[in-house]
């Protein structure tokens, strides 16, 4: 690799050769702009030292909004499943883009990502929304390394806000058998069940299938999920591969779940060539066929709920909750239960249930200190 240094008027440039292009023939680069002959040697000697170690970069205009524009065609919309897509161009269009969008990529310095979350926490966002920005822009900029536009990435010089600890409500034992009174007769009576027994999310409730359904072996198996895109529904695989599973179910479960089978079949009958055929084989649906959708069971639940007062008013999500939390009250492993959510990790069902793990200490010294008493 050579290179040579050129005056230009009052100030110096240098050349340098940056290899062969597909024809075979030399490219080189120039890159202006210092004021003195030793300023140019330096840069010229630290330029030679990085092509050489295959380090570097040319440098380049291109702003970090233009960069984000060819990161999403090339891998964020092949890549994100649809509600990933829109929820993270949500993040770039109303705060990346704003913010930072019109910086030169390679002039892009860690302080003005750190500005930007101080002014985004000045705005009364809050911590998790920033913390999902951040880690948004940690992705684009890890991939602005990998396709050689920069040479390192900002990102990791800026300290993000941890998300905010989530708070939940859950049911406990007395509640979930009022609620099998309170939603027997209603038209969220599987879905309700299927989350306290289960732990399933809404969307992988609305998503399963009959042939999800073992009988004989009383376990669902999770295989995709449902969410709402632009007005239609999109069923998808889960995102990752430990999301998937097997999962073993009650008697109980199993035999509400041929009732509703049953009475699907039923139904078919009743409406003949009126029924719905479109989202035949789905356990979420009307009697007349039609899919019964994630946003119609979660505001059916809010509102019965809101309609009497002996169990707390819970999000439906909780039901996840409080299926993980009943179990661990009843003495159940972590792993298992780790297991049965599909967390990746079972640090992240320690974390999220931590709080249970304290009570239950605590009740135990309080039996502890009754039986040395």
């Amino acid at each position: 690799m050579r290179g040579h240094i050129r005056k230009r008027g009052s100030t110096y440039s240098i050349v340098v050769d940056v290899g062969r292009d597909e024809n075979g023939k030399r490219k080189q680069k120039w890159i202006s702009g210092f004021k003195t002959k030793k300023e140019a040697e330096k840069a010229l000697a630290e330029i030679i030292a990085k092509i050489e170690k295959n380090e570097f970069i040319e440098p380049s205009k291109i702003t970090l909004q233009q960069f984000i524009n060819e990161w999403l065609k090339i891998y964020g919309e092949p890549k994100w499943a649809p509600k990933t897509l829109v929820s993270n161009k949500s993040l770039i269009d109303n705060y990346i883009i704003p913010n930072l969008g019109h910086i030169e990529l390679q002039k892009l310095k860690p302080v003005e990502i750190q500005k930007f979350y101080n002014s985004l926490k000045e705005k009364q966002l809050s911590n998790t929304t920033i913390n999902y920005v951040h880690r948004l822009l940690n992705q684009v900029l890890k991939f602005a390394v990998k396709w050689q536009y920069i040479a390192k990435n900002p990102c990791e010089l800026v300290e993000a806000p941890k998300k905010d600890k989530k708070e939940f409500v859950t049911w406990n034992f007395e509640h979930v058998k009022k609620a099998k009174k309170i939603f027997k007769d209603t038209p969220i009576y599987i879905h309700v069940m299927i989350a306290l027994y289960t732990g399933l999310r809404l969307g992988e409730i609305c998503g399963l299938r009959w042939e999800d359904i073992d009988f004989k072996n009383q376990t669902i198996t999770v295989r995709r999920t449902a969410q709402r895109i632009d007005g239609r529904f999109i069923f998808k695989e889960p995102k990752t591969e430990t999301s998937k599973g097997i999962i073993s179910i009650p008697d109980f479960l199993v035999q509400i779940l041929k009732q509703e089978k049953n009475k699907q079949l039923q139904n078919k009958l009743i409406f003949g060539e009126k029924y719905i055929t479109e989202y035949e084989g789905f356990i979420s649906v009307w009697e007349d066929g039609r899919f019964k959708e994630p946003d119609y069971v979660t505001k059916k639940f809010r509102k019965i709920l809101k309609k009497q007062s002996d169990i707390p008013v819970i999000r439906f999500h909780d039901l996840r909750h409080t299926h993980a939390t009943l179990m661990l009250r009843s003495g159940v492993d972590l792993k298992i239960i780790s297991k049965r959510l599909r967390h990746g990790r079972i640090s992240t069902t320690a974390d999220f249930y931590s709080h249970v793990d304290l009570e239950m200490d605590r009740e135990a010294l309080r039996k502890l200190e009754s039986n040395l008493s």
